[in-house]
């Protein structure tokens, strides 16, 4: 009998590591890495650790060579068009979201408005129908009666029309009719009760050199009152001021820059998209146009363009304030007296 328990017990042991070996072939089986086998030696189980040079992660490993790794995509904003002007700009920009500003107007040939209007102004229908302009058939004739000035060998084909507001170098405001042609810019005082041309000048386009486009302001010490709008000014000096004569005299026709903003009919809700009351549409056709123009007069060269504020030099002008306020540079019906 003590024998036979001998041999039980050596039976037993011997089960026990064939079990223990079946289990680690299996691991060995199911698994795509070297596993760690648990063997046993008597009652203490006993670890069986992988050579450390074949236990290196995939993402470790170097790069074969014509392995794809990765690619990195960059984006600059810069997009080759053979229709963009050929202009510079300058300055910090415009913001399109303060007050004021006409921001996704629809017209026929741009989509956001690049100056500023005023907040709150609004001219209702009584009040547009007062402006000779605004009658039925005002700004065809006007624009009949102006093409006559043009000579076709000088200015070419007229590319549009508008009524702006132009200020002069004493902060005077008044009614002006702006041709744009292939090769000038004609700029009109159209009287429209009397249907004819008071004077007119003429302006080439490869002459002009810079434009400015922003809000306009007035001096640190100024004590006129804030314009609260925008608009665009064109220069054709160089960078060259005028002399102290052109500036001290208010009906001097040689200063070398013009100032527009829009007219005030476009303040009339009905007119908003009037795309012939509005200065940035004149801005938009300007560019596209003076561009043209230098690259067949001055193929080396570009205008500038600078967005940011315009500067008008007034700082106690009570004379323009009163003119202004009236509206005395516009052409309207002021209750049976009309000039």
């Amino acid at each position: 009998m003590y024998i036979l328990g001998i041999l039980a017990r050596a039976q037993l042991a011997w089960s026990h590591k064939i079990s223990t070996i079946a289990v680690a072939q299996a691991l060995v089986l199911t698994s795509g890495t070297k596993p760690i086998i648990m063997e046993t030696e008597g009652a203490v189980p006993k670890k069986i650790i992988p050579d450390q040079a074949d236990t290196t992660l995939e993402d470790e490993k170097a790069t074969q060579e014509g392995h794809f790794v990765g690619a990195t995509l960059q984006i600059d904003g810069t997009v080759p068009n053979d229709n963009d002007p050929e202009v510079e700009f300058r300055g910090a920009g415009l913001s399109r979201n303060r007050p004021g500003s006409t921001i996704g107007r629809q017209s026929v040939r741009s989509t956001t408005s690049r100056t500023s209007m005023r907040p709150g102004y609004i001219k209702t229908e009584y009040e547009s129908k007062t402006f000779f302009s605004y009658k039925e058939s005002a700004f065809d004739n006007a624009v009949g009666v102006c093409k006559k000035e043009l000579v076709p060998a000088i200015d070419g084909e007229i590319q549009g029309a508008w009524l702006l507001t132009e200020i002069d170098h004493w902060d005077i405001e008044r009614e002006k009719m702006v041709l744009l042609c292939e090769h000038s810019m004609l700029i009109f005082r159209y009287n429209f009760i009397t249907s004819k041309v008071e004077y007119w000048k003429r302006v080439l386009l490869h002459i002009i050199d810079t434009i400015f486009v922003g809000d306009f302001v007035y001096p640190n010490y100024s004590i006129m009152p804030a314009r609260e709008h925008g608009g665009v000014k064109i220069c054709w000096n160089s960078g060259e001021m005028p002399s102290f004569g052109q500036r001290w005299n208010p009906v001097c026709a040689t200063i070398p820059w013009t100032i527009f903003s829009h007219h005030p009919l476009l303040y009339n809700p009905k007119e908003n998209e009037t795309v012939t009351y509005n200065v940035d549409e004149f801005y938009e056709s300007l560019i596209q146009q003076v561009s043209k123009v230098y690259s067949k007069k001055r193929p080396e060269e570009k205008v500038t363009v600078i967005e940011g504020p315009i500067v008008i030099e007034s700082y106690a002008n009570l004379a323009s304030m009163v003119y202004n306020q009236s509206s005395v540079g516009f052409c309207r019906d002021r209750n049976g007296v009309s000039f």
